[in-house]
């Protein structure tokens, strides 16, 4: 599964401020996309208030794999559009171990961090 993370929660996340996930989710399958604005039309992250915008730089997702989510995912509604990209919903549930925050911006995408059920483990910095 993968969540679009908005900017001012990626830090919280990686300093351990914020440990739960929730809201709209989807597969990651569903929404392999390689650019900031075409999560933004794809996924509708135009929403009122959003802090998502067409033009941002990047864009930062949680991926991780959804082994025992049945009593907390809520299937995407049976009256989907054709073609649009399935948008299921978690109620609040723990950071799962394994969980990674990836960062995509039109230059590719950067593996930022791996959580292992107490911290966020990053990647050791080459000199």
């Amino acid at each position: 599964m993968q969540k679009v993370i908005p900017p001012r929660l990626v830090e919280p996340y990686l300093n351990g401020q914020r440990s739960v996930i929730a809201g709209y989710v989807y597969r990651v399958w569903d929404c392999a996309f390689r650019e900031p604005a075409d999560f933004y039309a794809a996924l509708g992250l135009g929403y009122a208030g959003s802090e998502f915008s067409a033009e941002m730089p990047e864009i930062f997702v949680m991926r991780w794999r959804a082994l025992d989510m049945g009593t907390s995912l809520v299937p995407p509604a049976a009256e989907e559009l054709p073609g649009a990209v399935p948008e299921f919903y978690t109620l609040p549930v723990p950071v799962p171990v394994g969980a990674e925050i990836h960062r995509i911006a039109g230059a590719g995408e950067e593996f930022i961090a791996q959580y292992d059920g107490q911290v966020w483990l990053r990647p050791a910095r080459r000199l």
